[in-house]
């Protein structure tokens, strides 16, 4: 359930942080004081889109705080298939508003605004003004119906579902076959060339990178012998008898004046000198691999694994798995009369045992509608309809969806004499209102959400319809936690916790608070509602008996 609200900036809201409890949370003011500003910053959080023009006046950014206590295993596998783990039961909803852009975060962690929806949507429900509108579209009422059948509906829906996903998959597989013979033989052929193609070239994983590792040693090779012929060249031919001429000439020196001997030493290293490097150079030289014909084998080898590459994955192993792939479309197509038929009577067999549960389930329906519609009657008669008949019409349809065959879809007369007629032609809106509540009593506890937001829907009704739309709202918040934006003071009476919002002006700044009410400020918010002025008078006396006579309500619940 929704334990804390907490709102920073927000257009009225200059700072308020609200404490939830369970049951019916009500909350009342005067109009203009900012209770729809408290929904649309409920909204912001859930993911809606921000508007940069909600900020408060003055200030840089806007911050919303929801906190949701999740006590429910159910609840909790659910948010964890989300990516979101309660971290000591609990889950925190911020979003922070600037200027351009807003962050949402869970738990610290920062999502997008659709996976704020995801999530919030298991946590909160929010019916705004016109929510209840949702039930005009028929295409909710086989949702509602499913919600409130019993186990026994589950089940059937179940069994339809299993074969609904058996049929589309034999559907699919007989989709596959549907090519004429003609157009079959043709791609067997091309299969077969795909095939050859790839297996001919004889792939192995990791070919490509032991290939290029080998040219690149063969290339440098190449770059090697090129630099080592040119030291030999150049220690050999003329170089090499220039030194030797020195040398001699040196030794004539050196015989006529033996200080020349030095020199004639110094040319007689350089002789030596020269013949070992050209010795050394020509043997290195040798031993340096000179293969121009690997290399061009290579390259060809490269080029064919570069074919195969761009045309049938972009790696080896997606090659290879290529291969396999046409092997067993070839295998498929190979046998393709002889499957195909098979594969035809398997989708006749899958869609006779779909149609006897579609069957089998609309016959569930039917049953669980009938006490649907019972329980509306009853509920609805709660809430002041003086003569009302309610039917869940269920339709079976040759159109087998995910949910089964049938349309389903809610008339309803109102008064006595009138005939059945859908919710779109019959209902006003505060008849609207009274049947969604009923439809959420029915369901309570069933959809799996705890929190339950209703924004004013009580519009277009009062007198003694309050009393009994009050009444229905504490029967669904037994099952729910129910926060209810209200201005009558029928519901207000029946509150479990009320809260009280109010503007006024702070320091030339116009500040919406809200605040809960002790029993005096509960009582005296009664009789405001009930048109009392300042000093109160018989409205206060009025508020008090309103409120005594919703506490004897609740002990008698509670009994």
């Amino acid at each position: 359930m929704l334990l804390h609200l907490q709102v920073k900036n927000l257009a009225l809201l200059k700072g308020i942080e609200l404490d939830f409890t369970p049951g019916l949370s009500v909350l009342t003011g005067e109009t203009g004081a900012g209770k729809s500003i408290l929904i649309g910053s409920v909204n912001l959080a859930l993911g809606c889109r921000a508007d940069a023009d909600l900020i408060r006046s003055g200030q840089e950014e806007a911050f919303i705080e929801l906190v949701f206590s999740v006590d429910r295993p159910e609840l909790a596998e659910a948010l964890k298939a989300l990516d979101v783990n309660p971290e000591d039961g609990m889950v925190v909803i911020t979003r922070r508003i600037r200027e351009g852009r807003s962050t949402g975060r869970i738990n610290g962690e920062t999502v997008t605004s659709r996976r704020m929806r995801e999530v919030s949507s298991l946590l909160i429900d929010l019916h705004g003004q016109h929510e209840h509108q949702s039930l005009l579209d028929e295409a909710n009422h086989l949702h509602v119906l499913d919600l409130y059948g019993g186990s026994v509906l589950r089940a059937a829906a179940q069994a339809y579902s299993e074969a609904y996903k058996t049929y589309r998959k034999k559907k699919e597989a007989v989709k596959a076959f549907g090519e004429d013979p003609e157009a079959a033989a043709e791609r067997l052929r091309y299969l077969e060339y795909e095939i050859r193609e790839i297996g001919q070239a004889r792939i192995r994983k990791g070919e490509e990178d032991a290939l290029v590792s080998e040219r690149k040693k063969i290339t440098e090779a190449a770059m090697l012998r090129e630099q080592l012929s040119v030291i030999r060249e150049a220690l050999s031919g003329d170089t090499e008898g220039a030194v030797s001429a020195a040398v001699r000439a040196s030794q004539v020196l050196s015989k006529s004046d033996p200080g020349y001997a030095g020199l004639q030493q110094s040319l007689q290293d350089l002789e030596s000198l020269q013949q070992e490097i050209r010795a050394q150079a020509a043997e290195q030289l040798d031993a340096l691999p000179a293969d121009d014909a690997r290399l061009q084998e290579i390259e060809d080898r490269l080029d064919v694994i570069r074919r195969l590459k761009h045309r049938y994955g972009g790696s080896e192993e997606r090659i290879l798995e290529t291969l396999e792939t046409l092997k067993k479309q070839q295998q498929d197509l190979s046998e393709f009369e002889g499957r195909r038929e098979e594969a035809v009577l398997e989708l006749k067999r899958d869609q006779k045992e779909l149609v006897l549960k579609a069957r089998a389930l609309h016959d569930v329906r039917v049953q669980e509608a009938a006490r649907f519609d019972r329980a509306m009657e009853a509920s609805l008669a709660d809430m002041n309809f003086l003569e009302v008949h309610f039917r869940t019409e269920v339709v079976e349809t040759n159109r087998y969806r995910a949910d089964g065959a049938d349309e389903v879809r809610f008339l309803i007369s109102t008064n006595p004499g009138e005939m059945l007629k859908p919710l779109t032609k019959v209902a006003s809106g505060g008849e609207l209102s009274r049947i969604m509540l009923a439809i959420k009593a029915e369901i309570a506890g069933l959809d799996g959400i705890d929190t339950l937001v209703f924004d004013e829907i009580d519009s277009g009704i009062s007198g003694k319809t309050a009393y009994a739309v009050a009444r229905k709202m504490r029967k669904i918040s037994r099952a729910h936690q129910v926060i209810c934006i209200s201005h009558l003071p029928q519901i207000a009476a029946a509150a479990d916790s009320h809260y009280g919002i109010r503007k006024h002006a702070d320091a030339g700044e116009t500040v919406t608070e809200i605040r809960r009410l002790q029993e005096e400020q509960h009582i005296g918010e009664l009789a405001r509602l009930l048109g009392a002025e300042e000093g109160f008078g018989a409205a206060y006396e009025n508020a008090k008996e309103m409120d005594l006579l919703m506490k004897k309500d609740r002990e008698g619940e509670q009994t």
